[in-house]
């Protein structure tokens, strides 16, 4: 019960607030992002599968669009930014940033699919 009313009493002080929001909210709220979206990514990717599969493109120019229209999962990632598509020449990758916003850093989350089996 101590702990509780400590916590309450911290959240209170605004400087304490701030400080506990960066040091343990944010990291509990980026591990469960990291968790959340590999099963997200591959959901994505086996819809995109099945568009292939019925010979339709990849909705390269418009697939923050996609994603909100057809995507069976939230149009935004844990960290609230849009979801990525690349497409290669052999294969497609859909994917998060990450908690840092950056594409092509340590933390982003991706999903690569073969452009030839995801046609058959």
């Amino acid at each position: 019960m101590l702990c509780l009313v400590v916590l309450a009493v911290a959240m209170a002080v605004p400087s304490t607030r701030a400080q506990i929001e960066d040091r343990w909210i944010t990291r509990v709220t980026d591990a469960i992002g990291a968790r959340l979206v590999p099963r997200r990514l591959v959901a994505m990717a086996d819809q995109l599968d099945v568009r292939l599969s019925r010979g339709e493109r990849l909705p390269v120019d418009n697939f923050p669009a996609w994603v909100h229209r057809d995507y069976s999962g939230p149009d935004l990632d844990p960290w609230d930014r849009d979801w990525f598509l690349q497409v290669g020449r052999r294969q497609y990758t859909v994917g998060s940033m990450g908690p840092d916003g950056q594409l092509g850093t340590e933390d982003d989350i991706s999903e690569s699919r073969d452009l030839a089996q995801s046609r058959r």
